[in-house]
């Protein structure tokens, strides 16, 4: 191999075709993510694919560790939002879930889980973890119970999707929805005395 094709290869970074290949799962299906396709799709050869992944298998389990760190551990391991009073940390977390489309391959994901178990078990271990990170959100807000139950599920179902649906929102508007789903979420609506502590 020539000096300038080594070059060439070495040049695409593991994490440029990770973010090529959840584009292409995206846009057609994981049935799509194939080797030659990402290369061409990258402008580099085969082989350049082979400085970074054994085979597709090797890069399909790069896949689903990528999406879970970059989509879901990022926001969840965060040291500067961990030090944030519960509130914040929630708001913040509503704000980077949105403004960094932490849930732009969620679809894709979940369709690939219907084909393959252990895809399926990643899903649920990221969906886990978002839950987690919620309760615990509401935990420290004083919520216990189906009151701390609703509000985990509410909130990670709705941002999990949130980005599908209301895509389109005026974002005047969403700020202003944003700001009172975050009230709801930290107030007791039943009995209008505020946090429960």
């Amino acid at each position: 191999m020539k000096s300038t094709d080594i070059k060439k290869n070495k040049g695409i970074s593991k994490d440029q075709w990770l973010v090529k290949a959840l584009e292409l799962l995206e846009l057609k299906g994981f049935e799509a993510v194939k080797i030659e396709r990402l290369a061409k799709l990258l402008g580099t050869s085969r082989s350049g694919f082979y400085w970074h992944f054994k085979n597709r298998q090797d890069l399909l389990q790069h896949l689903l560790d990528y999406w879970t760190h970059e989509y879901t551990s990022i926001l969840i391991d965060d040291l500067e939002i961990k030090k944030l009073g519960a509130d914040k940390r929630l708001l913040t977390a509503m704000k980077t879930i949105k403004n960094e489309k932490l849930t732009k391959y969620d679809l894709a994901m979940n369709a690939w889980a219907k084909a393959d178990p252990r895809v399926h078990e990643a899903v649920k271990k990221v969906m886990k973890m978002r839950l987690d990170f919620s309760r615990k959100i509401f935990v420290e807000l004083g919520f216990d119970g189906d009151e701390l139950e609703m509000r985990a599920q509410l909130f990670t179902c709705y941002h999990s999707w949130e980005e599908l649906t209301f895509s389109d929102d005026d974002e005047e508007q969403y700020l202003k929805l944003q700001k009172l789903r975050h009230e709801m979420f930290i107030n007791y609506p039943t009995t209008g005395h505020g946090k429960c502590n």
